[in-house]
């Protein structure tokens, strides 16, 4: 049954901001109901939305008065029941618990037991020696986590995810270590990525097979591993996220964080002589995803801001500070890493340009005040325009989050928390398709992910964030049932809608980020 009453389906704190959309023409009464049947809450929407992205009229109603814990349903005699939600101060644990359980049970080249992976348990896989591209050498890359819904490993998408899921650690410890492997898993990835690192200190932009496999369990992947040549974004990203790796693990674990210090210092020297041209290009036999970011720039901006942040090296300093006097860069993507850049300048100790720190603060509130007026225009609040429902939309809802909540860090104002929390409502089932976003979650969410591993033992792998609308239609399945779709509903639960329906760890952890950020 279609419905059209949307709102967060895994539900919210009892303080928290409480919205909820419905598709009509026309104001709508409602109700809040308890389990039981009984009333909790009246109220009647106050604004209307012509959402252009939806293709249709939204009302927006108000229920953050109501702060009593337990399960309720939304009712309007025009417009039928809401999906079902909780109001209560654990209602994100399971979610988070859930999201990263995901990493482990990502992981490469490891037996994934049946008492820990259950129904995804698998012998290790790929633990072949992998060859690098144009030559004979063999590499042992054991380890790491599969990337998305095929099981290739590369270094950006990687190196990115362990940024925010360290920064999510660093925003809310507390809710962090209700999943007690947190630093560990965090941990396994770095330690494949320190396998990917050339003698020179520059990194090797990915390994895969040539080609993509079918559905089938990871170690039924049989066919040979393949190193691609080093790239400047891989050898930047490791550079910056193994710096800022570096205070997470000194305490406890001195020399394994003396190790992350060497390979990182060891690849910001490698990139002062990697004379290749911006961006990654597969080389022909090789199909398998490219992450050709054409830009390197912000890249280099985000690891010279990393390494002066953790080591306070004079010429780190300068090297950022010089970017920076050309350009402020922004972004919290796998392509646009500005934003990572900003957050380590302005949070290092040591000693800092006051001129180019208020340029840059004044700059990120300037972009939160743009998605601001974005979601102020949307009928679910998202900071998306019609135009940016693209592969992996909710990775920019996600991400557009963060900016939100940069801009609540430095101002204090509430506006731009409040908002960063509607891009998760809208995540977790605030959305036009009535859907949760993340697998195994809230009571209506994605069942069939482009996923290998859930595809082959046919129900979805819990905890794993759906890609999105993607109004490019880049599969055949999109290009055969979404013509003329809103770009806001370009989205099909379906297996072989690879641009609409699969998971990435790097979506996963923009979600983590984003839900510790928020409630902390």
């Amino acid at each position: 049954m279609y419905r059209k009453i949307f709102l967060n389906q895994c539900g919210y704190l009892p303080k928290m901001e409480k919205k909820v959309t419905f598709a009509s023409d026309e104001p709508v009464s409602f109700a809040v109901l308890r389990s039981d049947g009984s009333v909790a809450f009246t109220g009647e929407t106050d604004t209307k939305i012509e959402n252009a992205a939806a293709k249709e009229v939204n009302q927006i109603g108000d229920f953050t008065s109501l702060c009593e814990e337990g399960r309720f349903y939304i009712l309007s005699k025009t417009l039928g029941e809401s999906e079902t939600f909780t109001i209560g101060t654990d209602v994100y644990t399971e979610l988070f618990q859930k999201s990263m359980k995901f990493f482990y049970l990502q992981r490469c080249g490891c037996e994934l037991p049946k008492d820990k992976a259950g129904d995804y348990a698998h012998e290790a896989c790929h633990t072949a020696a992998a060859t690098i591209y144009g030559t004979d050498e063999t590499r042992d890359v054991r380890g790491g986590w599969h990337d998305a819904g095929d099981y290739g490993r590369y270094v950006g998408p990687g190196a990115m995810t362990v940024a925010q899921l360290l920064m999510a650690y660093e925003h809310n410890e507390e809710l962090a270590k209700a999943y007690p492997d947190y630093l560990e898993e965090v941990r396994y990835e770095i330690e494949w990525m320190m396998k990917m690192q050339r003698a020179d200190g520059a990194l090797y932009h990915k390994v895969t097979c040539k080609q993509f496999c079918g559905f089938i369990m990871p170690q039924q992947e049989k066919d040979e591993l393949v190193i691609s040549p080093v790239s400047v974004t891989a050898t930047a990203d490791f550079a910056a996220t193994l710096a800022l790796a570096v205070p997470f693990y000194e305490k406890e674990e001195k020399e394994f964080a003396d190790k992350l210090a060497t390979a990182s210092k060891k690849a910001y020297e490698a990139l002062k002589n990697m004379d290749i041209p911006d961006g990654f290009v597969n080389p022909s036999e090789i199909t398998t995803g490219e992450y050709g970011d054409k830009c390197d720039t912000d890249e280099r901006y985000f690891a010279a801001a990393a390494l002066y942040k953790t080591f306070g090296e004079k010429q780190y300093r300068l090297d950022f500070e010089n970017l920076a006097a050309e350009k402020i860069y922004h972004g919290y993507g796998w392509e646009d890493m500005g934003s990572y850049g900003n957050r380590a300048y302005l949070s290092t100790t040591f000693a800092a340009d006051a001129a180019l720190k208020e340029r840059v603060e004044k700059e990120m509130i300037a972009v939160a005040d743009t998605l601001l007026k974005k979601t102020e225009a949307d009928g679910y609040e998202t900071a998306l325009s019609k135009e940016e429902y693209i592969w992996g939309s909710n990775l920019s809802v996600a991400n557009r989050g963060l900016q939100l909540m940069d801009a609540y860090r430095l101002t204090g104002d509430e506006k731009y928390q409040k908002a960063a929390a509607a891009q998760l409502h809208y995540l977790l089932g605030r959305n036009p398709m009535g859907v949760c976003y993340v697998t195994g979650c809230g009571t209506n969410s994605i069942k069939r992910p482009h996923h290998r591993p859930s595809g082959f033992v046919g129900k979805a792998m819990p905890g794993m964030l759906s890609g999105g609308p993607c109004n490019w239609l880049a599969d055949e399945l999109a290009k055969e049932l979404l013509p003329g779709a809103a770009d806001a509903k370009c989205l099909l639960d379906m297996t072989g809608s690879y641009s609409t329906n699969e998971v990435t760890i790097y979506w996963n952890s923009a979600l983590i980020e984003l839900l510790l950020e928020v409630i902390a």
